[in-house]
């Protein structure tokens, strides 16, 4: 998976047909910790933003477990979606990380 613009761009020299952005690594990278629920909406969709502005490729983006209920979920599939992803993935769990 791709998590910033230097693995995005090593995955595209590669020639992978898409890029699947994890959350883990994603959140890992730019807060330097584990993926335990830290990063918020805002932050992963603007990391959805950014990454989305480089992929030569489709962007599939961890979307977690849409960061609440059912209002949020269709919330950040919105948002994920302007910001450039391609597709999400959604967790089905009521907390994020288990």
């Amino acid at each position: 998976g791709v998590y910033d613009g230097i693995s995005l761009r090593i995955a595209q020299k590669v020639g992978f047909d898409a890029h699947y952005m994890t959350g883990y690594g994603t959140v890992a990278s730019h807060l330097g910790l584990p993926d335990a629920g830290l990063a918020g909406y805002g932050e992963m969709v603007d990391r959805v933003r950014t990454l989305s502005r480089i992929s030569t490729a489709p962007l599939i983006c961890d979307g977690d477990t849409g960061y609440g209920g059912l209002l949020n979920v269709a919330h950040t599939v919105e948002g994920y979606e302007a910001a450039g992803a391609a597709a999400i993935q959604l967790e089905d769990q009521e907390i994020a990380g288990d």
